[in-house]
């Protein structure tokens, strides 16, 4: 499931090469906060995770699965409440058959999550 639209909206996006700053905004309405501590609704970090994959697939244009995470450091509890603006910088290198994602989620308080993980493109052919 991609989760803009549902989970986050994306407010604005500045690119150029390898580099990206995505401001986006969380959905407090969103399903995943039904299930995820209701009444107090915290942003789970997978869906961090899913939210950079998304955002590096503007930023390449291709189709993007990931390989591997070398460091996922979640920093700080977010919230729709507590932080519903976020920044997303995105840089990008190449790797051995794929790309190196190095992200940072944060607002202009703190930071809400280190990334860094290799994302190869997405294998369209049907067989």
């Amino acid at each position: 499931m991609r989760l803009e639209h549902h989970y986050y909206e994306l407010n604005s996006m500045h690119t150029g090469g390898r580099h990206g700053r995505f401001h986006i905004a969380l959905r407090p309405d969103c399903e995943v906060y039904r299930g995820h501590f209701p009444g107090n609704p915290v942003c789970p970090g997978v869906c961090h995770i899913q939210t950079v994959k998304e955002l590096t697939e503007r930023l390449t244009g291709c189709r993007l699965r990931i390989r591997s995470i070398r460091l996922c450091r979640l920093k700080a509890v977010a919230t729709p409440s507590a932080c519903p603006e976020l920044c997303v910088d995105i840089s990008l290198s190449d790797t051995d058959g794929g790309l190196l994602v190095e992200a940072r989620m944060a607002d202009a308080e703190r930071t809400y999550m280190d990334f860094k993980g290799e994302m190869t493109k997405e294998d369209t052919r049907t067989e």
